[in-house]
């Protein structure tokens, strides 16, 4: 039974790839196989232009599908018509929605924002020194005065925002003007199909072909920097059917195809810069990491080997949401293409309905008009009509139903929709939303749920930016000369790495002894936490008797000016100041703290008199009790001894006095007997306030003395 699985083809060649692109000689046998490529380049000059046209086509029809996305989606992003529109009447509305580019602006604004502090540290624990030259030198490189950083990585990032691969980042060093970034189109790079995800030095290859100026090719052969520049310039041979009588109408449309007028005197030709592994005419490796030039059908750079230390190219791309498989991305309004069209078009037919009810038909009789050529309307019109047999009018207004409600209802729909696509909702935007009535909390709760994916399109965006700067920092290392560096940061600094035997008479610690650490958008998103947790938490606490002896104001306030970028501002004291002032504080606090004590223990004292005099009080309440109990038992036996008198020889006055005396007095001796229960109860009321009012007293220390301030 056959294997329900295919083999993949490609596999062997990856492997095969990977077998070269593993390959690592040593300077010797790289100086024999660049002489070598060079002399195969002046014997087979056309093998290096036919493999670099090879690994151009092969990126073209593996990237086809994904070019025609990009563009896709570039046109969506710029907000450009849609193609139905072409079709439509004249009369007919072409409402275009404001919202792909407004969200990748949003977006675009985090990086800017999250790149505009210091985010950039290099550690190096075997030497120290090494690592602080680098970070003063990249800080001063990617500030805005040379590299100016954050403006190009967020310009970088705005198309991978729109079109899902961000512009390719090619460092530049200018003498006596440092380093420069220049930013190109991702579809005028072409990679290797087989690169990996992430991996921006991945791959076989990688060209970057633009249309240079013909002067500027003629002046770098005049340099010495390139040779053997055909004449594409206005009026050249190149291209020109009469120039060769054998050339066919294919081969002089494809060399036109390689020149491009501007106007007419600028023409520009097409230039390709190969970097990347070159094979022989077997497939067999003839020179690794490699570089050359071509124009036209001629070689005007002959091949050699790069001179990064460990980069195979300059140029750097990245993705805010990388594709799983292969180097390229996924872009923010990639999934909301069609829901954008549906928008504008449920915008036009909702506009096109308007017209419709405020300019409704008219039908018109024209048997009831005196001039029937008379059909022109418009407001304030008058008719001549006459009767009509029917007695009909003659003008009939046909009314259609406005449906702005179902229009509305579905605009809403379709925008909750897009922003769950974009994945940056009205939260993370800081707007209002949807709904009227929305809490502190939930709002708080919704905006911390929406940034999340920030915080993972800020991680791939992050590494992206080390890629860059590690590329940039490769750039000084081989073009930085020892007058330059000693410009820049002084000749002590530059005597320490100077080398006569380097072309550029320096030798700077490599970059692989050192580590490279971006912090932008996730740090941002730090920041805010620690922000929201100080106003949440800690500052509560600061109101708190209990807490407040243990915080640091200075400390505090140190964080958040770190965290909120305000170190420029110069709001919070310096150092001397704040140790006079926390000196100061402690002192002031301890005298409080001593007065709250004091105050606690007098308070204390006076519970414990309070409680004490209660108790004497409920002691004479008691004694009281008692002896009116005893009154009363006294008076009751009184009565009960003196005995009731017979009746024969009593008058029936007397015993009623004497039954009433004797009730009245039982009842007294009930009452006392309850009073003195009460007294008992006070007093065991009392004395339990007094112990507790003891306790508290022994629970509180005494005060201690006042420590003088410093």
């Amino acid at each position: 039974m056959a294997s329900p699985f295919i083999e993949d083809p490609s596999i062997e060649v990856r492997q095969r790839v990977a077998e070269i692109n593993r390959v690592d000689f040593d300077a010797q046998e790289t100086a024999e196989r660049e002489e070598a490529a060079q002399a195969y380049a002046h014997e087979d000059e056309a093998h290096f232009v036919g493999f670099m046209e090879d690994c151009v086509k092969t990126s073209v029809d593996a990237m086809r599908k994904i070019r025609l996305n990009q563009q896709e989606c570039w046109d969506v992003f710029n907000e450009e018509p849609p193609p139905n529109y072409a079709l439509k009447e004249p009369w007919q509305s072409k409402v275009v929605v404001p919202k792909p580019y407004s969200s990748c602006q949003f977006a675009q604004a985090i990086v800017r924002k999250a790149f505009d502090a210091e985010f950039l540290s290099i550690e190096n624990k075997q030497n120290e020194k090494d690592a602080e030259f680098w970070r003063e030198l990249m800080t001063l490189q990617l500030s805005r005065t040379y590299a100016n950083f954050p403006i190009n990585f967020t310009d970088a990032t705005g198309m991978s925002f729109a079109v899902g691969q961000s512009l390719e980042m090619i460092p530049q060093w200018i003498p006596g003007r440092g380093l420069r970034y220049v930013l190109t189109e991702p579809w005028k790079i072409h990679r290797d199909p087989d690169s990996i995800s992430r991996q921006p030095q991945s791959g076989m290859y990688w060209i970057h072909q633009e249309y240079l100026d013909y002067y500027l090719l003629k002046d770098g052969e005049k340099n010495g920097v390139y040779q053997n520049i055909p004449d594409m310039g206005p009026g050249g041979q190149y291209g020109n059917p009469g120039s060769d009588v054998n050339l066919t109408k294919e081969e002089i449309a494809r060399r036109k195809e390689m020149m491009w007028n501007r106007s007419r005197f600028r023409a520009a030709a097409l230039t390709s810069e190969f970097w990347g592994t070159v094979l022989d005419k077997r497939g067999e490796l003839l020179l690794p990491n490699a570089t050359y030039t071509v124009t036209g059908d001629r070689v005007i750079r002959l091949p050699k080997a790069s001179n990064y230390p460990t980069l195979r190219w300059p140029g750097v791309s990245f993705s805010a949401m990388p594709h799983l498989l292969r180097f390229d991305g996924r872009s923010l309004i990639q999934g909301i293409k069609s829901l954008w069209y549906f928008m504008n078009s449920l915008f036009c037919l909702h506009a096109d309905n308007l017209n419709w009810i405020v300019n409704p038909p008219t039908e018109i009789d024209i048997s009831a008009l005196v001039d029937q050529t008379d059909v022109d309307n418009y407001p304030g019109k008058q008719y001549l009509t006459r009767g009509t047999v029917s007695g009909n009018q003659a003008f009939r207004v046909g009314e259609r139903r406005s449906q702005t409600g179902d229009i509305l209802a579905n605009m809403n729909f379709a925008d909750q929709r897009f922003q769950e696509g974009t994945m940056l909702n009205y939260s993370a935007m800081g707007l209002p939303g949807f709904r009227a009535e929305v809490t502190n909390g939930e709002s708080a709760r919704n905006l911390e749920q929406s940034m999340t994916v920030v915080g993972l399109m800020g991680k791939n965006l992050e590494d992206g930016a080390l890629w860059a700067i590690q590329a940039g920092a490769e750039t000084i290392a081989i073009n930085i000369t020892y007058d330059e560096l000693a410009q820049l940061m002084g000749p002590d600094v530059a005597n320490r790495y100077v080398d006569p035997d380097s072309p550029t008479g320096l030798r700077l610690p490599e970059l692989n002894s050192g580590t490279f650490k971006v912090a932008g958008i996730s740090a941002l998103m730090r920041d805010m936490e620690i922000v929201r947790s100080i106003r949440d938490v800690v500052l509560p606490m600061a109101e708190s008797d209990l807490f407040r002896p243990y915080l640091k104001p200075y400390q505090l306030i140190r964080a958040v000016e770190k965290r909120l970028n305000l170190r420029d501002e110069g709001v919070v004291v310096d150092e001397d100041t704040a140790k006079r002032v926390d000196a100061s504080q402690q002192a002031q606090q301890e005298a409080a703290i001593q007065a709250q004590q004091q105050v606690a223990a007098a308070e204390a004292a006076l519970t414990q008199v309070k409680a004490q005099a209660e108790q004497a009080k409920a002691e004479m309440n008691l004694a009281k009790a008692k002896e009116h109990e005893g009154k009363a038992a006294l008076a009751l036996a009184k009565a009960q001894s003196e005995g009731i008198p017979e009746p024969e020889t009593g008058p029936p006055e007397i015993e009623d006095r004497f039954q009433e005396s004797l009730t009245l007095a039982q009842a007294e001796l009930v009452q006392r007997q309850a009073d003195t229960e009460a007294a008992r109860l006070q007093l065991v009321l009392a004395q339990a306030e007094l112990a507790l009012a003891q306790a508290h007293a022994a629970m509180r220390p005494p005060p201690a003395p006042v420590a003088k301030a410093a």
